[in-house]
């Protein structure tokens, strides 16, 4: 079924092709977790059904590998917030 949602993330009309019946969708709606309603369905599937977001989108917008936690100071101490702050702050 094709599924075209609003991304709660970007605002973008996202549209994808997913394997869900309308029996799934309104089980889902009417309160079954979506992890049991559509349990065939990959965890990509499940969060676009829920938010409109796309893997692309979540990367690009959560991509660890852009974040050394190394790189980020304590403005108070200068100790990286991957050490010990030294002046409890962080």
């Amino acid at each position: 079924m094709l599924i075209t949602k609003r991304s709660s993330l970007s605002g973008n009309t996202n549209s994808r092709e997913i394997d869900v019946t309308q029996a799934q969708i309104d089980n889902w709606a009417s309160g079954t977790f979506i992890q049991i309603a559509m349990s065939n369905l990959s965890a990509d599937d499940r969060e676009f059904l829920m938010t409109g977001i796309t893997p692309e989108e979540w990367d690009k917008h959560f991509n660890e590998e852009e974040y050394d936690i190394n790189d980020i100071v304590c403005d108070e101490c200068a100790s990286p917030k991957g050490n010990i702050c030294t002046c409890k702050v962080l």
